[in-house]
């Protein structure tokens, strides 16, 4: 087989380096190509290779292969190094070991991560993209929306698209990816999530609470004080039943909550006079280092038992059907509007009916998030809002308050004579008598007797 024959552009010397250029087509345009050097023999060399590579990229096109082998024949051809190659399978390995904060997460977290982007992997697998360079900005769109399509919730699906912009995003900074981060949440907008909606947790109204610490009571004394506590705190499931002695003095329970126990994040509960007879009660014959040490010990090796023992107390006092909200779009599974966590709401509310500050309740529910300091709010808006409402029925009831308005009397404006009755009456009257014919004082006589003259 004969060789295709290369034919060399004229060189041209151009700018102050005095470098070498030619004339090429690129993508249907005549563009200036600089061989970075001004030394003829060097530039001719240069010329060559690019040539050369632009007609094999040319000749790989028409046989199909990726974008990536494409860039890596390029680059290879006129520099003889090959640019960044990972697969897709090795990309989250390496982040984590460019991350240091990953080891600071819990395990579960750290697991979802793994997840999320193992999950990411196999659809590209399916798609046909095997290498992090292949990944472009349409194959980001396709995935987001196979992602939203598969009715996941708003914030799972943020979740997911937010740990991936994390790997590519990291992976660029250092190998600087042809295509950079295509997850990017200014290239991939992320799904506005709706505070307090239907699906959240909903609080406990004074009667149900009631019933459900009474049901809980049928079950045993650690239930009860268990159900009576997070009524009395609004702490999570697991920081009640892992609650410890020393994290109770001096009228309150300050602890770091396991869910944000790596931010070092605490919550300083204040003791109430209900809370206090239960917590004295349970230390009189208490010589373990946690307020419950048998539920804990049963949570620390089978947890799931007491969440769905706790469940089934709520679904005895409310039924099953009224204690969840049944899967729909972007929501695959049912959800709990009423739980254990329903304690947390109810708390949350009780304070936002006081008026209790955002900073003041961060201080005792131990938040971070900030989407809990915006459900917060907007329950203090709607606990003012309902005390509005409250006062405006007292005020409409009140009959001391209601009134007959007097009706304002017309003011008739005194009469005045005109300009010529006034000319008559001063060539027989004096200032006095005029002054008592329209009943007005002497000095408004001699003011209209200089007006008029």
């Amino acid at each position: 087989m004969s060789k295709t024959k290369l034919y060399l552009p004229r060189l041209f010397q151009r700018g102050k380096k005095k470098q070498y250029y030619f004339r090429m087509h690129v993508d249907g345009k005549d563009k200036w190509i600089c061989t970075n050097t001004d030394n003829l023999d060097a530039a001719t060399e240069n010329a060559k290779a690019i040539i050369s590579a632009q007609n094999t990229v040319k000749a790989m096109v028409k046989t199909d292969v990726s974008a990536n082998n494409l860039a890596q024949t390029f680059v290879r051809s006129i520099t003889g190094k090959d640019v960044f190659s990972m697969t897709l399978t090795e990309a989250h390995a390496y982040w984590v070991s460019l991350t240091p904060e990953f080891s600071d997460l819990i395990a579960q977290s750290q697991r979802t991560y793994e997840a999320i982007f193992k999950h990411f992997v196999n659809w590209c697998t399916k798609n046909g993209y095997s290498q992090v360079a292949d990944i472009d900005y349409e194959a980001a769109l396709r995935y987001a929306k196979y992602l939203w399509d598969s009715n996941i919730t708003p914030r799972t699906y943020n979740g997911h698209l937010k740990q991936l912009s994390r790997v590519f995003a990291k992976i660029d900074a250092i190998h600087h990816l042809p295509y950079r981060n295509p997850f990017d949440n200014k290239k991939i907008q992320r799904k506005k999530q709706v505070l307090g909606n239907e699906a959240g947790h909903l609080p406990l109204e004074p009667k149900i609470l009631q019933d459900v610490i009474a049901e809980a009571a049928k079950i045993s004394t650690d239930f009860r004080d268990l159900f009576i506590i997070g009524s009395q705190t609004g702490m999570r499931l697991k920081d009640v039943v892992l609650l410890q002695w020393e994290n109770i003095n001096d009228g309150f329970i300050d602890l770091k909550p396991h869910k944000t126990m790596k931010s070092g994040n605490r919550a300083r509960i204040p003791i109430s006079s209900t809370l206090q007879k239960v917590l004295d009660t349970r230390a009189a014959d208490n010589g373990t280092i946690y307020v419950f040490p048998d539920l804990a010990e049963h949570y620390q090796k089978n947890e799931s038992y007491i969440l769905k023992r706790s469940q089934t107390v709520f679904e005895s006092v409310l039924g099953k059907d009224k204690t969840k909200v049944a899967a729909g779009k972007n929501r695959r599974r049912n959800t709990s509007v009423y739980s254990f966590h329903s304690f947390r709401t109810t708390f949350m509310s009780m304070l936002a009916a006081e008026d209790v500050s955002t900073r003041d309740a961060m201080r005792i529910m131990g938040w971070e998030s900030p989407e809990m300091i915006k459900v917060y709010e907007k329950m203090l808006d709607k606990a003012r809002g309902d005390a509005d409402r409250r006062a405006t029925a007292l005020i409409d009831r009140l009959d001391g308050l209601k009134i007959t308005i007097p009706e304002i009397p017309v003011k008739v404006p005194p009469a005045r004579p005109s300009l010529p009755e006034l000319t008559e009456l001063i060539k027989t009257h004096s200032n006095v008598e005029i002054a008592n014919i329209y009943k007005v004082s002497e000095t408004a006589v001699r003011k209209w007797r200089n007006k008029l003259a």
